[in-house]
């Protein structure tokens, strides 16, 4: 195992982990109405758990000889629950693939590859949980239309 190249792909996944903590709680904040009332919990609970990745991530880099990043992916927001959705899914499927990576890399370490099997399959599961949410909102959005047009 290139323990470097680990720990750089390592310090790749955290990037992202600290972009999804600010992402998730940026758009908690900036929801309205009854989709605060409705999605803000969910937001924030991601971005709780993007946080405790993001710790396990640094303890692993720092056990490896490395030290971890302080630089964070790219964090996008908005104000439409819909492109919030497809925000988050979008970084949950680049962590994901990071993830991949990284177990790709870690192949000769028994510790590090169950950790990063567990890892990937909390990320699919998120990405998984996403795909339902967004397609349930696209749904109900495109029920509203339809009801709107008929009334007009």
């Amino acid at each position: 195992m290139d323990t470097q190249a680990v720990i750089d792909q390592f310090n790749v996944c955290l990037k992202m982990e600290y972009a999804a903590v600010v992402q998730y709680h940026q758009h908690s904040y900036l929801l309205r109405g009854l989709d605060r009332v409705q999605y803000l919990e969910f937001f924030e609970e991601a971005g709780q758990e993007a946080l405790g990745h993001a710790k396990l991530l640094g303890s692993k880099i720092v056990s490896l000889g490395g030290v971890p990043t302080v630089e964070r992916g790219e964090v996008r927001q908005s104000t439409n629950l819909v492109e919030m959705l497809q925000q988050d899914l979008e970084l949950e499927r680049a962590a994901l693939d990071a993830y991949h990576v990284a177990l790709d890399l870690a192949q000769g370490h028994v510790a590090l590859r169950n950790y990063l099997e567990d890892q990937i399959m909390t990320e699919q599961d998120d990405v998984w949980n996403l795909e339902k949410i967004l397609a349930d909102v696209q749904a109900g959005a495109a029920q509203r239309d339809q009801r709107r047009s008929a009334a007009s």
